[in-house]
């Protein structure tokens, strides 16, 4: 039976409405307009867009500079936003359109503390090339610390993400007929060799019972052959990569690169590269940073409840904005990250209330925080 008594709430409405707005990745534009619209209801100032489409608007002025940054894109797949019980169900209810939802119900004019300044920035393209989050980082911005929504539970801080890059290795032999295969490689039997050599290098990279610190390497394409009687000469393979804290991107690059080299001067003739896909540094940010502490003290008063400090595998926007920004980041939400990209996204309405509650108070907490730090 659909309940219809939290739908009047006005931060529960905001989630329906952005659910209601499909927003696939590189199609954001109707819920940015819809969310700029209740930016200025709310009082923000300066409420605009940029040329990569993201949602942006300021409250207060002063220091310290607060950026909370959620994104407004989701992966294809609409589902019908709906209340049952105590859950809001829709595409993005858990990734991530109620963290979003809630950093800006959290913020209005009044809800600031004085001399502190917040920019909420609603970003495009997430789930794709970042590009959202990359032309934010470009405009510039005095902030001092930021919040990035992803989902993980109102009494739960994400304090880390690893890295990721994409290896891509193509093979190439001269191929043949499959009856005398002896005499002619096979360019899949040979990309498989380097697979083994690449999950090799995986495992003396693993931290037995630690994913986050450990090195993967998971085969996600793989393409070779057409003919069932031709042995072939082309195979593609794609690697996603992802890459611990105390790594670099750089460094990994190279050991894959050594281990495709090597094995083609081993086998001698043999054609093999690999070439990679953008990369993002591993971030894994200071226990001590006044925007951890903040957000431990408020979920302590405010939930009354012990604050977890997690890490994840994946990695987000809050990796790049801290590598290039050089400012104390977390990644905070409302919602099981475990429902994202699936068919049954919902969300808690009690948890999203409740990460409302704790963000306002966060705010309030850095304030301070901030104050006798400086």
């Amino acid at each position: 039976m659909t309940s219809m008594r939290p739908a009047v709430d006005p931060a529960v409405r905001l989630l329906l409405d952005a659910l209601g707005t499909y927003s696939v990745s590189t199609k954001e534009e109707r819920l940015s307009k819809l969310l700029r619209a209740r930016m200025k209801e709310r009082g923000f100032k300066g409420v605009r867009t940029d040329k990569a489409g993201n949602a942006i608007g300021e409250v207060g002025s002063g220091r310290p500079h607060v950026l909370l940054c959620g994104h407004m894109d989701t992966v294809p797949g609409f589902i019908k936003p709906r209340v049952v019980g105590d859950r809001v169900y829709g595409r993005g209810a858990s990734d991530a359109k109620s963290p979003m939802c809630a950093m800006l119900s959290a913020v209005s004019r009044g809800a600031v503390p004085e001399g502190m300044k917040v920019t909420m920035a609603c970003v495009t393209r997430e789930e794709g090339d970042s590009l959202g989050v990359e032309t934010l980082i470009a405009a510039g911005g005095d902030y001092d610390y930021a919040v990035f929504g992803e989902p993980a539970g109102a009494a739960r801080i994400t304090v880390g993400y690893r890295g990721r890059t994409a290896a891509r290795v193509s093979v190439k032999t001269h191929g043949g007929h499959a009856s005398s295969s002896w005499a002619h490689p096979s360019a899949v039997d040979e990309s498989l060799a380097i697979m083994s050599l690449i999950k090799e290098y995986e495992a003396k990279n693993t931290v037995v019972g630690d994913h986050f610190r450990s090195l993967s390497a998971s085969l996600t394409v793989i393409r070779g052959g057409g003919y069932s009687n031709v042995v072939p000469k082309k195979c593609d393979m794609t690697f996603d990569v992802r890459i611990p804290p105390g790594r670099t991107s750089a460094g990994v690059k190279d050991d894959l690169a050594a281990i495709v080299g090597g094995y083609a001067r081993m086998k001698g003739g043999l054609e093999a590269a690999v070439e990679f896909e953008g990369s993002t540094e591993a971030y894994d940010a200071p226990l001590d940073s006044v925007v951890v502490r903040g957000f431990q003290r408020s979920i302590l008063k405010t939930l009354n409840t012990r604050p977890v400090l997690t890490h994840k595998t994946g990695t987000g926007d809050m990796n790049t904005l801290a590598e290039r920004m050089k400012i104390p980041c977390l990644t905070y939400g409302p919602a099981d990250s475990n429902l994202g990209h699936t068919e049954m996204e919902f969300v808690e309405i009690p948890d999203y209330l409740g990460s409302i509650r704790v963000i306002s108070g966060a705010l309030l907490e850095i304030k301070g925080l901030h104050s006798r730090a400086g």
